[in-house]
């Protein structure tokens, strides 16, 4: 930013009140240009931010272009050109009216164990089934009321379960889980990654993925979800949310939005931020509304590689366990530890301090997931700090002794149509281990053997169909444990590029897709090729009024100044339109103070000796030579290209 010229500054403050990071179509930001600028100087302006990474174009379908500021600088942005100090509430109370949730990664921690335990398989038309979405809505701390007004797409046949399609969107931009045929599952390598985070971190991530997913593409509310999040508004203390978009008003930040319309959308955002735990609303005795955000603030970042490499710093993973079989769980302790626990213990509560119960049922399920109880024993031994109560400790050992002693295979039954067909297959060399014959016409198949029998039976002639049962296979729970690996450290999280046709909640940007336009590839073209008289722009001269009429129409048609002689200064002029005959031209005259301009009607024997100003190319370095800037001239004619 400090290498930008001060053109260029003007120019990126005006198109970032008027559109935030919100894509506008090539000619818009004409609106937009500052008086002191000529067209040829502000499309200058516009190179140089493009050069600098904080103005984007691409190629719309039938050619057209379309710029945007990358949402990735706009919060440094708005931190640069719309710096607010809110004025905190002291001296008396706020009556709280809607109280912070659990906060997202506890939400997102319930879901990912429903996933775990219950799975989410979809119905023949690829949706999930309500059924498991009102299910795993049941689940979570934010609720619809919270989610009211938010600008998200979805699924229609899913807006009775919002919060769960919400939740489901963001497993899938975090890589959590993958989307199967026939159901979703669990990612094992990027869940442990994500577990292994600490929870300030999770929540990072997660803020950028809300606020990026969930809120109003419109300018007004970007300014507004990117003012809030700055450092100035300090966790746990009020804001008057009136004095704000009064602010926004002043510093033309609200556009054509009505200050009803954004006050309401501000508040539903609030909203939204208090079901994930990051904020609280509430109101003065007089009534106006005003918000706080929590401890749990969460800190705008846009790729997990900002982050530190050692990502367990500060954790813990040791726990309490109480004689009457709950477990207490420390703020500080890792989420893999949490998960293992939620292996063998019904979780009861996620508040500050997280609880959870050893019960003989939940030993069983872990143990049916793959965790047998003694090593289960021995993991809760190992983390229980202080040890366990000897209570606890006998009690999980004759659980332990009564699990597994009698065990349910599952097989999948081969029917034939003939005793022939049975025979054939009974004799075949390559199946003797995969089938075990049971009756002329059946035979049991193992579900591991399953493909293998398909194969050979195809070459034989023999293949059964792809239905078990008269339908196909599902997508069942599948546990994922880590109570072998929760001490080893996982590879760092990478939030994954994801395919936008695999989100649940259709919000994917479309100027994403359409094609870049780097600098190097397009050049500015600012002048045209026509003939015309160097002498124009080299020298100053007195000219007849038909001449200085041609001289003022190829400033105006080329966009750039026009200097002249005036009132005993010389003084440029962006000229507007000419019109008359005798000719007259409108426009607006700088002054040399650099900052007053008036807007003029001139005639030609106002001003005396004139000549065009050719703009100067700004380059983005703090060198120098850089820094003095000059004209480049690629040929001798004047209608030349300018590099």
């Amino acid at each position: 930013m400090n290498q930008l010229s001060a053109e260029a500054l003007e120019v990126l403050k005006r198109l970032c009140a008027a559109y935030a990071a919100q894509p506008f179509d090539e000619g818009k930001e004409e609106r937009w240009r500052p008086t002191t600028l000529c067209r040829a100087e502000q499309k200058l302006a516009m190179s140089e931010l493009r050069r600098a990474g904080l103005l984007t174009a691409r190629h719309k379908i039938l050619g057209e272009k379309l710029y945007q500021i990358p949402v990735e600088q706009l919060l440094v942005l708005e931190q640069e050109f719309f710096p607010y100090q809110p004025k905190f509430i002291e001296g008396y109370s706020v009556n709280l009216s809607m109280e912070a949730g659990a906060g997202l990664a506890v939400d997102l921690f319930r879901a990912l164990l429903f996933m775990a335990r219950e799975g989410l398989p979809l119905t023949a038309k690829g949706i999930i089934h309500k059924k498991n979405l009102n299910r795993l809505a049941a689940q979570l701390s934010f609720q619809e009321e919270h989610l009211l007004g938010l600008s998200m797409g979805t699924p229609s046949n899913e807006m009775d379960a919002l919060s769960a399609a919400l939740v489901v969107d963001i497993m899938l931009c975090l890589g959590l889980i993958t989307r199967l045929k026939t159901g979703y599952r669990l990612d094992k390598d990027m869940l442990g990654s994500w577990l292994q985070l600490p929870e300030t971190r999770m929540t990072d991530i997660l803020y950028g993925i809300v606020i990026h997913r969930f809120g109003s593409i419109g300018p007004a509310d970007q300014h507004f979800r990117y003012l809030i999040s700055s450092n100035a508004f300090v966790s746990e203390k009020w804001t008057v949310l009136p004095e704000l978009l009064d602010w926004m008003a002043d510093m033309n930040l609200t556009g054509t939005v009505s200050r009803k319309e954004l006050e309401q959308s501000s508040l539903n955002w609030l909203r939204c931020l208090t079901g994930f735990g990051w904020c609280e609303l509430g109101s003065t005795p007089e009534g106006i509304q005003c918000f706080r955000w929590t401890a749990a603030k969460p800190k705008l970042m846009y790729s997990s590689e900002s982050f530190p490499d050692s990502v367990a710093e500060h954790s813990n993973d040791q726990f309490i366990v109480q004689p009457d079989f709950e477990v207490l769980i420390p703020p500080d302790v890792l989420y893999t530890v949490r998960w293992v626990l939620a292996e063998c213990a019904e979780l009861l509560q996620t508040d500050t301090m997280w609880s959870f119960r050893l019960t003989r049922e939940m030993l069983v399920h872990a143990s049916e997931r793959g965790m047998p109880p003694e090593e289960a024993i021995a993991w809760i031994k190992d983390h229980a700090l202080g040890g366990l109560p000897s209570v606890v400790e006998l009690s999980l050992e004759q659980w332990g002794k009564s699990i597994g002693r009698t065990s349910l295979s599952e097989v999948i039954l081969l029917t034939c149509q003939t005793e022939e067909d049975g025979g054939a297959i009974a004799a075949h060399p390559r199946l003797q281990e995969s089938l075990k014959r049971i009756g002329p016409l059946h035979f049991l198949v193992s579900p591991e053997s399953v493909e293998q029998m398909r194969k050979e039976l195809s070459l034989a002639e023999l293949a059964p169909s792809r239905m078990i049962g008269g339908r196909e296979e599902e997508v069942d729970a599948e546990w994922t444990s880590f109570h072998q690996e929760a001490e080893t450290e996982q590879a760092l999280y990478s939030l994954p590029v994801l395919n936008p046709e695999l989100r649940l909640l259709d919000r994917g940007n479309p100027f994403l897709n359409l094609p870049v336009i780097s600098p190097e590839q397009e050049e500015d073209i600012l002048l045209g090729g026509e003939n015309v008289p160097q002498i124009w722009s080299k020298e100053w001269r007195h000219y007849h009024s038909s001449t200085a009429q041609k001289v003022m129409e190829q400033g105006l048609k080329w966009g750039i100044k026009v200097r002249f002689s005036l009132k005993d200064q010389m003084l440029d002029f962006i000229p507007s339109r000419i019109k008359g005959n005798p000719w007259k031209v409108e426009g607006h005259l700088l002054y040399n103070d650099g900052e007053t301009v008036e807007e003029i009607e001139l005639a030609p024997e106002d001003w005396k000796e004139m000549k065009l100003v050719i703009p100067k190319r700004r380059r983005n370095s703090s060198s120098a030579e850089a820094s003095d800037y000059g004209m480049i001239e690629k040929s001798t004619e004047f209608g030349r290209t300018l590099t």
